[in-house]
């Protein structure tokens, strides 16, 4: 934290001088092209330095975690703690400050909404150089504001993430829809379902759909290998979530044929189940980076 607090009152002091001064300024992230320093422009507030989770807590299932800090370094940093981020970003890339300043709406969770409504509390500069704390109880104006705002009320330069349990793998199913209108059904159903942890959906097609439910556990069944989605070799997941539910009917087709006495009373498969390791999903698109949960 000493690291932390220096590194925070040398940016500050740059943003007051800027502020003094009356001068426009960039931010400087160390990675992002949108923010990197061009040559012979002045006018520069690096904040690169800031790139550390600076600790894990167990107990309270918390993380103090830098601005800079990506999402898959984030999640190498909490599962060693048996935790993880309850929303992860879909690119590994993408970082805390930036999932906060950007809300990062494409990786939103039916249970625990956007990337920012996971954060306790957030430490900003001001315009005016000034160190500040804000969170829902504290300067919540700020706090809600700044989250979506990228970076124009402050510079965030620290915030503390809620986590939740981590299990070994996501048991992933893929749930086979025949038209929009069934999707939505389902995806309405299932993030009323209590007993999962992501719902995420896929529409290749107006009658081939995929509705996809995650379940974090540590068990996977004999005789079963985890489906990876990171190795070079491995498949892209749109594409193995539509190849492994194109020949299967959906439940309304089942259900329907059922009704019209065409089919036996077993009822066909209408669904796929993989295992995912947990922390694959920090390589693309795989339904744990994706954490609609």
């Amino acid at each position: 934290m000493e690291r932390h607090k220096q590194a925070v009152t040398k940016i500050a002091a740059a943003v007051r001088s800027f502020f003094d001064k009356r001068e426009s300024y960039r931010i400087f992230h160390g990675s992002t092209n949108s923010t990197r320093p061009r040559p012979g422009q002045a006018g520069i507030v690096d904040i690169s330095a800031l790139k550390n989770v600076l600790s894990v807590d167990r107990a309270t299932r918390t993380a103090l975690v830098e601005p800079n800090v990506p999402m898959d370094r984030l999640v190498e940093a909490t599962l060693p703690h048996g935790l993880v981020p309850p929303v992860v970003m879909e690119f590994p890339g993408i970082t805390a400050g930036g999932g906060y300043a950007g809300t990062a709406g494409e990786s939103s969770s039916f249970r625990h909404g956007f990337f920012d409504e996971t954060i306790n509390y957030v430490e900003m500069v001001l315009g005016n150089g000034e160190v500040v704390q804000a969170s829902r109880e504290e300067r919540a104006d700020l706090f809600r504001g700044a989250a979506g705002a990228v970076g124009t009320l402050g510079v965030t330069t620290l915030m503390e993430l809620r986590l939740v349990e981590a299990r070994r793998y996501v048991q992933t199913t893929y749930h086979r829809t025949s038209s929009v209108a069934e999707a939505v059904a389902r995806v309405r159903a299932e993030t009323e379902d209590p007993a999962n942890d992501y719902v995420d959906g896929i529409l290749f097609s107006k009658d081939h759909g995929v509705v996809v439910t995650g379940r974090m556990t540590d068990d996977i069944p004999a005789g079963r290998k985890p489906q990876t989605f990171s190795r070079a070799l491995d498949p892209w997941f749109y594409l193995h979530a539509r190849d492994c539910t194109k020949a299967l009917p959906s439940a309304a087709t089942v259900a329907g044929a059922a009704a019209s006495d065409a089919v036996a009373s077993s009822s066909p498969q209408t669904s796929f189940t993989d295992y995912v390791p947990l922390a694959d999903g920090r390589a693309g698109s795989s339904t744990t980076s994706s954490t609609r949960a």
